[in-house]
């Protein structure tokens, strides 16, 4: 009699992994919210109709669910570059610096000649994508060589973006004397087209899935993707094993620019803008960190991550216009969430049912198996 056929080893973990974090992010999930209730109960004379605007208003009209949709457009995509550098082990804070570089070079184009041809969107998004990548590599190469920190060098080059995108809008991309602080509208042939009419979703989801894909074969599919989870893992082990760890991370920044890049363009020639502001981005930029933390930097798990972030970022809100509870809450709720995924407790169903039925020899067999 043959034995029956066992499911590989790596499959194994691979889905058990997976059970393990989905149900660890349920739990972080569901505590956040009953945390989020009782603070709404607090500060609310109408509690149950906030919370009841939380957890619906996304939802509640094809406007509100273009803004979702948007929101998680650029909150995948900002979430994939911080991704990519913590893979490498770095810590750059530095997309939001590189949104604006290249929501400064898509402007340029699209308020050129060339804006009015059906050059402007794909040249918008390239030159947006090379201002951002060599925005990323500038910190990546002053660590390499110079030793320099890339937390206060990328921290510093956010600084300079945004004050000279700020000074550029004021002084040369509006009309003199106006006294704005935004641009004239982009042509329309500049401004990307609607995926579904009347609603911020436009092709900036499709640059966002796209990115989603690249960066999981990337990092999965090639030996470049191979040589960075090894740096990450261990680097002096990786220059024993022939690898330049300085190459590897200082590519790893230049991508995560390039998605940085990518994203300014999504936002100044995204439905949402169509032009370039001062400030434009309101520190969406930064909100990845907590995309990549929670997603545990894998490039799948992001879009999900950020589907979710996403829908309480906008149910927030929301609810900070249609009630009298502050946006301020969502804040205290990311944060616990964000706590508990990032903590080392581990859910373990069989115990947790042995100690609500009392039944202690149960408890002590499941807690040894688990210890396995």
């Amino acid at each position: 009699m043959t034995a029956p056929a066992r499911k590989p080893l790596a499959s194994e973990t691979r889905w058990s992994t997976i059970r393990r974090e989905a149900l660890r992010a349920g739990v972080a999930a569901a505590a956040a919210l009953i945390v989020a209730f009782l603070i709404i109960l607090l500060t609310s004379k109408a509690p149950l109709e906030a919370f009841h605007t939380l957890l619906t208003a996304p939802i509640s009209k094809t406007r509100t669910i273009g803004l979702w949709i948007d929101d998680v457009a650029k909150l995948t995509v900002t979430g994939l570059a911080f991704s990519l550098v913590f893979q490498a082990r770095q810590f750059s804070m530095g997309v939001q610096g590189q949104v604006y570089v290249g929501a400064l070079a898509a402007s340029y184009i699209a308020l050129s000649p060339v804006g009015q041809t059906w050059l402007a969107i794909p040249l918008g998004v390239f030159c947006a994508m090379v201002a951002g990548a060599f925005y990323g590599f500038l910190p990546g190469i002053a660590k390499a060589k110079l030793g320099a920190s890339e937390i206060v060098s990328s921290l510093m080059l956010n600084y300079i973006a945004i004050e000279l995108t700020n000074y550029l809008v004021r002084t040369q991309l509006v009309p003199p004397g106006s006294g704005v602080l935004t641009t004239n509208a982009f042509p329309p042939i500049a401004v990307f087209p609607a995926l579904v009419s009347n609603t911020r979703i436009d092709i900036g989801l499709i640059f966002a899935i796209v990115a989603v894909i690249a960066v999981w074969f990337a990092l999965y599919r090639t030996s470049w993707g191979l040589k960075l989870r090894l740096v990450g893992h261990n680097a002096r082990f990786a220059e024993y094993a022939g690898i330049r760890s300085a190459f590897i991370m200082v590519s790893a920044m230049t991508a995560a620019g390039a998605l940085g890049g990518l994203l300014g363009a999504m936002f100044v020639q995204g439905r949402a803008f169509g032009k370039l502001t001062v400030l434009f981005e309101g520190g969406l930029a930064f909100e990845g960190i907590l995309i990549a933390i929670v997603a545990r930097s894998r490039p799948l798990a992001v879009p999900i991550v950020a589907l979710f972030y996403g829908y309480l970022r906008q149910g927030a809100q929301l609810m900070n216009i249609r009630t009298d509870v502050p946006s301020e809450v969502i804040s205290v709720v990311t944060a616990i969430i964000i706590l508990l995924v990032a903590s080392s407790f581990t859910i373990r169903p069989r115990v947790i049912l042995a100690w609500m039925r009392g039944d202690r020899a149960a408890r002590r067999a499941a807690l040894a198996e688990a210890g396995k």
